[in-house]
């Protein structure tokens, strides 16, 4: 058992025995990762729209709610691609789509929580080959595969969820008993705002109640100017040491002609900016992530550089 006299090895102390070596921390400059959740009428997508178009030029609206982000057009510049079925594998082929752009708007994300073939119609009808448990074994690897991407797509991320509504019977300034809608917690998977560095609800007045933000002075505020909070999401971002995952790793990772040392520098780099989850497409056309991508380039490259012969006596 150490005492307390020994130092850890970072600090000149003991030898290293394990993999695991701190080292000073320093802020590093990440894309925003963001949600907005509210009651119908509560203007969460033009409050999202207004906070991306201060984030970036480039703005893309992945749209699960029949276009409906098109009727914002005239107001803000996007482009949008409308989704009907939201398996969480189309998630990442989008984010894959869009990751040239900016900022990417998931609008709604509770569709491919309740949506069809989300995640909950994936459980159901797994379930129904064994128990509840079983469905959800086969369907977390794909939700963790589907955060993953979002935690290391290259734009910043604004994910719209809608709340659930139930009906009250509530009394008014006249006295009256009168049935009241009420707005309830989010439509989506409890925890999910520990994956995102900004979290707000809106109230039926179009304010927005920061809820998390890791940028500091925001946790708690009333906030009404969402451009002014995506400024300064935006300044608290880009301040750091630049770790952020780019859309040049996956051009570098599709490079054709490109060698086992190419690749290897490739692969080093990927892991410093966390990217190895990004979403990518092999080289059938299927879901992949950059990771696995890099690392089958990798294992073809090596099968074709010449290898040192191997010292006499060996095999």
């Amino acid at each position: 058992m150490a005492t307390a006299t020994e130092a850890p090895a970072t600090a000149g102390g003991l030898v290293p025995h394990t993999p695991f070596q701190f080292a000073p921390a320093a802020k590093e400059a990440r894309p925003v990762r963001a949600l907005l959740d509210g009651p119908p009428g509560s203007g969460r997508l033009t409050a999202a729209l207004r906070m991306a178009a201060s984030l970036g030029d480039s703005i893309a609206v992945i749209d699960t709610e029949r276009g409906r982000s098109r009727q914002y057009a005239e107001e803000f510049s996007f482009d949008v691609a409308e989704m009907t079925a939201f398996d969480p594998k189309d998630l990442c082929l989008a984010l894959y789509a869009a990751a040239a752009y900016d900022v990417v708007i998931i609008s709604s994300w509770s569709s491919f929580w309740s949506g069809p073939e989300g995640i909950r119609d994936q459980v159901a009808a797994r379930s129904g080959k064994g128990s509840r448990d079983t469905g959800w074994d086969e369907v977390r690897p794909l939700e963790r595969q589907m955060l993953a991407a979002v935690q290391c797509h290259p734009g910043h991320v604004i994910g719209v969820l809608r709340n659930r509504l139930d009906v009250v019977l509530a009394t008014d300034l006249a006295g009256r008993t009168v049935p009241t809608r009420v707005s309830l917690r989010a439509e989506q998977r409890d925890g999910l705002e520990y994956d995102f560095d900004f979290a707000a609800s809106m109230l039926p007045s179009r304010e927005m109640l920061v809820t998390k933000s890791a940028a500091p002075g925001l946790t708690g505020e009333v906030l009404t100017d969402a451009s002014a909070l995506g400024t300064q999401l935006r300044t608290w971002a880009q301040n750091g040491i630049d770790r952020a995952p780019t859309t040049d790793l996956l051009h570098r990772a599709y490079e054709r002609g490109a060698d086992y040392e190419a690749l290897s520098e490739l692969a080093q780099e990927v892991q410093l900016r966390r990217a190895g989850a990004m979403a990518a497409v092999d080289h059938e056309g299927k879901l992949t992530t950059l990771g696995d991508l890099v690392s089958f380039r990798l294992s073809r490259a090596y099968g074709r550089t010449p290898q040192p012969p191997a010292p006499q006596g060996q095999a």
